[in-house]
């Protein structure tokens, strides 16, 4: 099947399931703030342990001036349940810094400007472009990259920036905003990144990995 066909069957689907979701750009310099941060705490961290965390956190802090201000070791202890807590408080402590000292009043725009930051590789910067300023960018996490691959729109061993632009080949501007959010409620849903629920799958007719796996059976 073309795959831009395959696309538009995989769109609708995860539309009716899942609701068309949108997103709203962020106006303020604060709530990009909130939401780079958040998304460096939820690096090798489970989304219900970065939702706790991020919450906590931020309601202590509101402004990269606060976490420059805030002691190193109460930081550490905030963010202590996201995993490699040590790492992420120097790299948000360094954030901070570059955005105290640099943006003032402003905030990186760009994905090059973004990834200049300490952690911040292209995932973390396409979300906040994505989710942040409402760019037709897609954000590849690992739910996106499972769902994408197994269902034949990038390779087994494609890497970050060939899924990201395969995918934005065949979703349409106006859609991409959606697939990130599709693909991820369905990866948890559905598409398990460990053992897929292909029974249940409303998308087995279209996926290469159903017909390659159950084909064995």
């Amino acid at each position: 099947m073309d795959k831009k066909r395959k696309m538009r069957i995989v769109l609708d689907f995860l539309k009716r399931r899942y609701g068309e979701r949108s997103t709203v750009a962020l106006k303020r310099r604060n709530d990009l703030f909130e939401l780079l941060i958040s998304t460096v705490l939820s690096q090798r961290a489970k989304d219900e342990t970065t939702e706790v965390v991020s919450t906590r956190l931020f309601s202590i802090v509101k402004t990269p001036e606060d976490i420059v201000r805030l002691d190193r070791a109460k930081l550490e202890a905030l963010i202590r349940p996201s995993g490699p807590f040590r790492q992420k408080a120097g790299r948000i402590k360094e954030i901070s810094r570059i955005l105290v000292k640099e943006y003032k009043d402003s905030f990186p725009k760009t994905r090059e400007e973004l990834m200049r930051l300490p952690g911040v590789g292209p995932k973390t910067a396409d979300i906040v472009l994505s989710y942040g300023y409402g760019k037709p960018v897609i954000a590849v996490d690992v739910h996106v990259e499972v769902c994408s691959k197994r269902l034949g729109f990038a390779g087994r061993k494609a890497k970050y920036e060939e899924i990201r632009n395969s995918l934005e080949s065949l979703v349409p501007a106006k859609e991409r905003l959606f697939i990130n959010t599709g693909f991820v409620n369905f990866g948890k849903e559905i598409c398990l990144t460990r053992k897929p629920r292909c029974p249940i799958c409303g998308l087995k007719s279209v996926c290469e990995y159903h017909a390659h796996t159950y084909k064995k059976l």
